[in-house]
């Protein structure tokens, strides 16, 4: 019995150590295909390419986050670098810059914000570029916003083009500029796309602004409330008190030269959210008639500061002020805060907020502040706006 276990254990012990000289040939000859259990074409693990991330980034890790138990980092598989590289991010169309001037500036930070990339000028439709008129040989674009010296600009373009030999403003009358010279002055829809892309690119590009509300009820005054206005009056006059008002007599209808203001106000609102029908250029808004967003305008003058952003203008295209004879501008007068509180004032707090938000997008685009009489007419309606 004693003999048969000794043979036992001679027999274990041999195949132990033949067991134990197999490891040790696998381990010193290598990797044998014979124990191979991947599928055909497995390419085993590049041992070379099996790196630990640099202790750099584990410490700074530590100091990033403090209180987070940090884990000895996995191994980081190095892979050959692509065919095709990741393109870099592209850098953020037109960003405020602080060598604009502060107007421009503004205008760029809020369209970037809604607009961060910008469309190529040869693809802005000819349908958005109606309003802006060419001055060739100054290489002049300028938006016209009727309500802001509308008529003075476009004198000014008539001489400055050459279309008009009269460098007294003063006496070319109004009927004229829109009448007998009208088709003088050439707008940027007028030319083909390649040439409206060149002019967006390389002339100066100039758009005149206005305090919002107070061109509206200056459009009121002119347009509507004028007893000489007789096509406003049909146009919109009639309408307005067919609509809004409950006890209209005849004559109101017929003539249609009585709007109120609250009327007035009420029909610019619902025509502006129903959305049955634009508004009219004399009341429409800044940015929808020249498109700020869409055109990079070089240039914004107010009509607070008319006379001098003409100036400013004129001295960009090195035309003498003196060039001209007499007055530029025939009329800067602003409306007296006392006037556009008397007037808003006739509108309940509701409408008044509903109006305010119409021109909104203007107020912020152009700089323009909350006006003052708004805020103690909405303060006094115990009506807030958030925005």
């Amino acid at each position: 019995m004693y003999r048969s276990a000794v043979t036992v254990a001679k027999i274990t012990l041999f195949f132990m150590n033949i067991w134990v000289l197999a490891v040790v040939l696998v381990v010193s000859l290598g990797h044998w295909r014979v124990f191979d259990s991947a599928a055909p074409g497995y390419v085993p693990e590049n041992s070379h390419l099996v790196v630990m991330r640099e202790l750099k980034e584990e410490g700074d890790s530590r100091m990033m986050y403090p209180s987070v138990n940090l884990t000895r980092p996995e191994p980081v598989i190095l892979q050959p670098d692509p065919v095709h590289e990741e393109k870099p991010r592209e850098k953020p169309v037109n960003p405020p810059t602080s060598s604009l001037n502060p107007r421009v500036e503004n205008l760029r930070h809020w369209c970037h914000q809604q607009h961060p990339s910008k469309i190529s000028p040869e693809k802005i439709p000819p349908s958005k570029l109606s309003s802006i008129l060419v001055d060739q040989k100054h290489k002049l674009l300028y938006c016209q916003v009727p309500g802001v010296a509308q008529n003075d600009l476009r004198k000014l373009i008539l001489v400055l083009s050459g279309a008009l030999n009269n460098t007294n403003l003063a006496s070319i009358s109004g009927g004229d500029v829109y009448g007998k010279y009208g088709k003088s002055v050439k707008r940027l829809s007028d030319f083909p796309e390649s040439t409206r892309g060149k002019m967006l690119k390389e002339f100066y590009k100039v758009i005149f602004v206005r305090d919002p509300l107070e061109r509206l009820l200056k459009a009121y005054d002119m347009k509507i409330a004028s007893k000489y206005s007789t096509y406003f009056h049909k146009a919109f006059g009639i309408p307005i008190i067919k609509q809004y008002r409950k006890d209209a007599k005849p004559d109101d209808l017929k003539k249609g030269n009585n709007v109120k203001f609250s009327e007035f106000a009420q029909f610019i609102i619902d025509t502006e959210y129903k959305g049955v029908a634009p508004l009219n250029e004399h009341w429409l808004q800044h940015y929808k008639q020249c498109h700020p967003c869409l055109v990079e305008y070089d240039f914004i003058g107010k009509f607070e500061t008319v006379s001098e952003d003409i100036k400013k203008v004129l001295k960009k295209l090195k035309v003498p002020t003196s060039f001209f004879k007499g007055p530029i501008v025939s009329d800067s007068r602003m409306i007296l805060e006392s006037v556009l509180k008397k007037q808003y004032g006739t509108l309940n707090g509701q409408t008044l907020n509903n109006l305010y938000k119409v021109y909104s997008a203007d107020y912020t685009l152009f700089g323009y502040q909350h006006p003052n009489f708004m805020h103690d007419l909405m303060d006094k309606a115990h009506v807030y706006h958030d925005y």
